[in-house]
C-alpha cells in the first residue's frame, strides 16, 4: 500500500496566495491609476484657476481703459467746446475794428437829405432801410458805396416816392475789408 499523500491543500493554499497577490496587484494598479488621474485632474484644475485669474486681471484692466476712454472722449469734448469760443472770440476781436470802420464809412458816405431808418446785419450782407429827398440822392449814395473800401456791391431793392417829397428805399451792400499793401 503506497501511502497516500493528499495534495489539494497545498494547491488551494496556493491557489488563495494567488488571488491575494492578484487582489494586492489590482488594488495598487486601482490606487495608482486614481492617483494618476487625481494629479491630472488637479493639475488641470490648476491651469484653469491660472487662467480665470488672467481673464479676471484682463476684465479690470480692460475696465480700467474703458474709463480712460470715456474721459479722454469728455475732454475731446471740452477741447472741442473750447476751441469753439475761443474761434468765436478770436472772430469777434478781429472783427471789432470793422463795426466801427462801417459806421465811420456809413457817416461818411451818406449825402445831405438821405435818412436811414433801420439796419440789419447778417454776416458781411447788410440792408438798409431809408428815406432821401430825391431819387438822385440815393442813386448819389450808390456811387458813394462803390467808391468806398468798406463798403462793396450796393444792390437796390424798392426806391418808391409816398407822395410827401419822400421817396422810401431798400438796398443790400456788402460790409468789405480793404487789403492791406505794403
Amino acid at each position: 500500500m503506497s501511502p497516500r499523500i493528499n495534495l489539494l491543500p497545498w494547491r488551494d493554499t496556493l491557489k488563495k496566495e494567488r488571488e491575494i497577490r492578484f487582489g494586492v496587484i489590482t488594488g495598487i494598479s486601482l490606487f495608482l491609476t486614481v492617483l494618476v488621474i487625481l494629479g491630472i485632474h488637479l493639475y488641470f484644475q490648476g491651469e484653469i484657476n491660472y487662467q480665470q485669474s488672467r481673464n479676471d486681471y484682463l476684465q479690470k484692466q480692460i475696465k480700467i481703459a474703458e474709463a480712460k476712454i470715456e474721459e479722454i472722449k469728455t475732454l475731446d469734448e471740452k477741447k472741442q467746446r473750447l476751441i469753439e469760443r475761443m474761434s468765436v472770440i478770436q472772430e469777434l476781436e478781429e472783427n471789432r475794428p470793422q463795426i466801427v470802420h462801417l459806421f465811420d464809412e456809413l457817416v461818411k458816405q451818406i449825402p445831405n437829405g438821405v435818412y436811414f431808418t433801420n439796419m440789419v446785419q447778417k454776416g458781411n450782407k447788410i440792408t438798409l432801410d431809408g428815406t432821401a429827398q430825391s431819387k438822385a440822392r440815393v442813386s448819389s449814395l450808390m456811387g458813394k458805396f462803390e467808391e468806398s473800401e468798406w463798403l462793396a456791391n450796393p444792390k437796390i431793392y424798392i426806391i418808391e416816392s409816398d407822395g410827401e417829397a419822400k421817396n422810401n428805399f431798400q438796398l443790400e451792400v456788402t460790409q468789405a475789408v480793404p487789403s492791406i499793401e505794403n
